[in-house]
């Protein structure tokens, strides 16, 4: 009488095994630097002044936060840093500031007043 709730509890054991297998394997699945794991990615494409468009791949982890994009075809790595307010991204000579579901793109290498490379753009579902 007692061999059901031992093989229910064999189950059991080997289910939550195979649980934390598949979990485990996901965690290792996600992408990464040096250690970093990434496990919420996300990309928005954002509409902005002039007609022209940027596509952004968000990687988050609950210490780091990264987006990539790309400009004039070539692809910009940019990590997050302080900012008062929104989500401010340095990548090379690049800034990206979002905030809510707008963002804008400056060149760091123009003059502090110069118009944003991207101005006024809106993510897009």
């Amino acid at each position: 009488m007692t061999t059901r709730p031992i093989l229910s509890c064999a189950r059991a054991v080997a289910l939550l095994a195979t649980l934390g297998a598949c979990a485990a394997a996901h965690a290792a699945r996600a992408p990464g630097i040096d250690g970093v794991r990434f496990p919420d990615v996300r990309a928005v494409r954002y509409q902005c002044d002039g007609g022209k468009t940027l596509s952004v791949r968000y990687f988050n982890s609950p210490d780091n936060q990264a987006a990539v994009f790309r400009i004039d075809g070539k692809p910009v790595l940019a990590v997050s840093t302080v900012s008062a307010s929104g989500a401010r991204y340095v990548g090379g000579r690049y800034e990206w500031w979002t905030k809510g579901e707008e963002g804008t793109l400056r060149d760091l290498m123009q003059a502090e007043n110069a118009a944003p490379a991207l101005a006024n753009c809106q993510a897009k579902p």
